[in-house]
């Protein structure tokens, strides 16, 4: 009985354990969010980064050499590559991913033909050979993507700035067409 009225005369001191611990929790609590939010952000840009560089095509650009001379060459830049690229990062990305924050510069695409070899398949008639060639369409693909991550709260623009750039440079090569034809 004597603890239970030990308890009764300590009137305010939960508050005061309360008044020193909370801003310490709400802090730990603020940083997790943050934390949290800005490992999103990036996960975001990266996956839909890796998803846009990979499905962008030759059509996207507006390019649909038939593959008929060789060498062909074509050469695309600024906004014929980069408005392309935005619209697969749109498609690609997730809940979250904010297309204002993205920047696409020095945006440039090359294409051009190659004939890779010259090689007899069977004809019409029994024992006739007639001659074929394979052609093929390379694509180079070159930019620089810079994407805004802003701190949602106050400790976050304390601790990581106004805002974190995340920044890749894509430099890819890859076959847009193949082509096999007798002649």
């Amino acid at each position: 009985m004597k603890w239970f009225l030990a308890l009764q005369r300590d009137s305010g001191q939960g508050m005061v354990e309360f008044a020193l611990v909370f801003p310490i929790f709400i802090t730990i609590i603020l940083f997790i969010i943050e934390a949290g939010w800005m490992t999103y952000q990036q996960t975001v840009f990266d996956q839909s980064y890796q998803y846009s560089s990979w499905t962008i095509g030759a059509s996207d650009l507006g390019d649909f050499d038939p593959l008929d001379s060789c060498p062909s060459r074509a050469v695309y830049s600024g906004n014929a590559v980069s408005e392309p690229f935005v619209e697969k990062l749109k498609e690609a990305s997730f809940w979250g991913f904010i297309p204002e924050n993205l920047t696409v510069s020095n945006a440039q695409a090359e294409m051009h033909n190659e004939e890779d070899n010259t090689f007899f398949v069977p004809g019409r008639a029994p024992g006739d050979t007639v001659t074929a060639i394979s052609r093929t369409r390379y694509m180079k693909l070159e930019a620089t993507l810079s994407y805004d991550i802003y701190p949602l709260t106050f400790l976050g623009r304390q601790v990581f700035g106004d805002r974190v750039i995340k920044e890749k440079k894509l430099s890819c090569n890859r076959i847009a067409a193949t082509q096999h034809r007798s002649e």
